[in-house]
């Protein structure tokens, strides 16, 4: 009957074993988690054999051995009684763990490539912008000679009209007559002509001056930085971007100008040696006029 008894009786198993013996030790949970740096939950789970919530069954046999050397007792006898199932259980959970890492690696990676990209493309854009702002800001506009050749090679009775008008003046009818037969020597009557405008020259220079539409100057002084831009009489874009603080800019050519202004309360203008008055403009708002100024 005792061998039987024997027999029938459950063996004991490892987390049963290894509380038996901290009992017999005089230890708590609490003591002897805090000589092992491990939790009293650790622990617990030790001495009630859920060995597959410690981890691979690498961590577990640490944790036996550990637990063993504390109590000085037999470790090899303890890892006995360590179920043989534990170490394929968690190996499985530890691939699908590894392989989920590396899916989120994989996804990490993918997202930086993405975020690289965009910042490629935005970077290259605001480069493009800049390059473009840059040439604009550039742009020469302090002179207008090339419209004012152009005008020139156009219409070459308008660069004349007034000295043919001063000429004409003081020759009588009699000088006009001889000129008439003389047309197969257009040389003497050239000559003629310019020895009577220069003779009328100093006299008539502030009259040209005031007169000739096709040299008229536009002065700017820029007080602080402001956009401009300017068309002249022919419709020529003559000026234009934004002006850096203290730059002062010079145009000439046909009236009359089409000037828009971004900021025009920081801008001084003169127009013939005459300033321009602009305060009647509103301010914080682009300012639309043409020079002269229409009374």
């Amino acid at each position: 009957m005792n061998e039987e008894n024997n027999l029938e009786q459950p063996q004991e198993t490892l987390g049963q074993a290894l509380k038996k013996r901290r009992e017999d030790a005089g230890m708590s949970l609490e003591q002897l988690a805090g000589a092992l740096k491990l939790s009293v939950l650790q622990l617990q789970r030790l001495e009630n054999d859920e060995h597959e919530l410690l981890g691979p069954a690498t961590f577990v046999k640490g944790y036996i051995r550990s637990y063993c050397r504390e109590l000085k007792i037999d470790s090899q006898a303890m890892l006995e009684l360590l179920p043989e199932h534990v170490e394929p259980e968690k190996k499985s959970k530890m691939q699908s763990f590894s392989r989920r890492t590396e899916k989120e690696a994989h996804d990490s990676r993918l997202m930086l490539f993405s975020y690289f990209i965009l910042a490629v493309i935005i970077g290259s854009s605001v480069f493009w912008w800049w390059q473009n702002s840059n040439q604009n800001i550039e742009e020469p506009v302090t002179t207008a000679m090339p419209n004012q050749l152009e005008s020139s090679d156009i219409s070459p009775d308008l660069a004349v009209e007034a000295p043919a008008e001063e000429t004409i003046q003081p020759l009588a009818e009699g000088e006009q007559e001889i000129a008439q037969p003389e047309a197969d020597a257009p040389t003497t009557s050239n000559e003629a002509q310019n020895q009577a405008a220069s003779q009328n020259q100093s006299a008539a220079q502030p009259q040209t001056e005031k007169a000739d539409p096709e040299h008229s100057e536009v002065v700017m002084h820029f007080n602080e930085d402001s956009w401009v831009e300017i068309h002249d009489g022919n419709g020529d874009r003559i000026a234009f971007g934004v002006k850096k603080a203290g730059y002062i800019m010079t145009v000439t050519g046909p009236q009359p100008f089409n000037v828009v202004l971004g900021k025009h309360q920081v801008v001084d203008i003169t127009f013939q040696g005459q300033a321009v008055d602009t305060s009647h403009f509103a301010k914080n708002r682009l300012a639309k006029f043409t020079l002269p100024l229409s009374e």
